[in-house]
Order: C-alpha cells, then sequence, then structure tokens
C-alpha cells in the first residue's frame, strides 16, 4: 500500500509537467489533449523568435551571477550560524531567511523602492542585486544542512597537525561542504532564473527575463510553444542535476558524511 500510494502522489506531481512535454510536440495550434499528431513545429517555431533568445542569455547571466553570489554569501552565513557561538543566533538567523517568508510580491516592491532611492541605475545591477536577496537564503539552507553533518573534529585534527585556518578551510572543510556548496549554486540559479514576481519590478527595456517574456507572451497569444520553452527548461534542469551528482557526487559523499 505504500508503494501505491507514492505512485499516485508522484504521479500526481508529475502529470502536469508530463502534459506540458506532450503538449510540446503537438503538431496542432490548439492546445487538445491528447494532440492529434506529434510534431516539432513549435520547437522551429522557436529557432525563429530572437526575442526569446536575448531573454534567456540575460536569465542566464543574472542567474549565473545572482546564484555564485548568493552560494559565496550562503557558504559564509552558514559557517558562521554552524561553526559560530554569538548572541543573537537564532534572530540573525530569522533575519536571513525572512525573504522565504515575505510574500514575493512585497520583496519586490520594497526592492523597486530601495534601489530606486539608493540602489544603482543600471537594471542589470539592480535585477541580480534583488535576485541575490531572494536566493541567498536557500543557498544557506543547502550549506547549513551539510555543514550539521561535518563532525567538528576533522578541523581540529587538520589545526592540530599544524595546518592554518585557509587550509584547513581548503583542504578538509570545503571538499566536505562540495554537495551542499553544489546544492545551493542549483537552488540558487534555478529560483533566479524561473523569479517572476521581484523581476517585474526590477526589469528594464534591454533586461527583460525569460519568464517575464513568456507572460507577456501568453497576454496575447497562447499555443504550444510555451510548452515547447518548457521542455527545454526541463531536460536543461536534468541535465545540470545530472551533471552536478557527476561532478559532486552527492550520494556518496551524503553517505559518508552519515
Amino acid at each position: 500500500m505504500l508503494v501505491a500510494y507514492n505512485v499516485v502522489v508522484y504521479g500526481w506531481l508529475l502529470a502536469p509537467i508530463l502534459i506540458v512535454i506532450v503538449f510540446s510536440f503537438s503538431a496542432d495550434a490548439g492546445l487538445d489533449f491528447p494532440p492529434r499528431a506529434l510534431s516539432l513545429r513549435w520547437f522551429r517555431y522557436l529557432a525563429g523568435r530572437d526575442e526569446f533568445f536575448s531573454a534567456a542569455y540575460v536569465s542566464l547571466k543574472v542567474a549565473l551571477a545572482a546564484g555564485a553570489a548568493s552560494t559565496v554569501l550562503g557558504l559564509l552565513a552558514s559557517l558562521a550560524l554552524v561553526r559560530g557561538r554569538f548572541s543573537g543566533k537564532e534572530l540573525v538567523e530569522g533575519v536571513l531567511m525572512s525573504p522565504l517568508a515575505l510574500p514575493s510580491i512585497i520583496t519586490g516592491v520594497a526592492l523597486l523602492q530601495f534601489f530606486a532611492l539608493t540602489g544603482p541605475s543600471d537594471a542589470l545591477g539592480r535585477l541580480i542585486l534583488g535576485h541575490v536577496a531572494v536566493c541567498t537564503p536557500y543557498a544557506i539552507r543547502s550549506i547549513s544542512a551539510c555543514a550539521y553533518g561535518i563532525d567538528p573534529s576533522l578541523e581540529e585534527a587538520s589545526r592540530v597537525l599544524g595546518a592554518s585556518a585557509w587550509r584547513t578551510f581548503r583542504r578538509v572543510l570545503l571538499p566536505l561542504l562540495s554537495p551542499g556548496v553544489v546544492a545551493g549554486f542549483l537552488f540558487a540559479f534555478i529560483t533566479s532564473f524561473d523569479n517572476v514576481t521581484v523581476s517585474l519590478f526590477l526589469i528594464g527595456s534591454d533586461t527583460i527575463t525569460l519568464p517575464i517574456r513568456i507572460l507577456t507572451y501568453l497576454e496575447w497569444q497562447f499555443d504550444p510553444s510555451i510548452a515547447a520553452i518548457a521542455t527545454v527548461l526541463i531536460a536543461v534542469t536534468i541535465g545540470a542535476v545530472v551533471g552536478a551528482e557527476r561532478v559532486a557526487g552527492f550520494r556518496k559523499k551524503m553517505a559518508s558524511l552519515a
């Protein structure tokens, strides 16, 4: 019964994704399910729409920058929260996690007002900084979960054997944290790439991201081309996760920590 329950639950969760993938190969202009014929028509259609490629390029730049910055900030914050001993740690952690609790639209409006008063005039810079604020909590959670599973005696042994603090961090702690670091970067990257609400308040005329481009496209047209974009993004996401698994070895390293 447990197996049957899991099959039903995961089937229910994955059904919308599978339906989108099927729609992306439809030969029809409508959204009839199941499609009467299969075709690559909408993928060829997307190949001729430069606005989607330019928007994807903007999203990629922003997501890479925001993901890298969020991972570095998340690593530093995680080490302070997990290894540090200071009063008010719970308050600091609550403040760092607050973007997860606030509604996205409130965060977007607040960032818009903040940047209008003190922020950079460059739209791309505003967009990256806004995404860093939203994505950093995901990196903190991922890296902290990994850091809690590392025995502090490994670092103490390294220091006792004469290694400096930097060498201990670089040769002992960072390799052990690599699954959490990679996972934190992936979470931050995907969160930034898919963000709509915050981006809607911070974009400029030359920094329209792919989710915003999709949203504006759906206001005027409703065809399987959006499903084709979703299928490409699903394939890229799966490829990134599989690649990260091969590079970082999540399962093996997590098993060794356990």
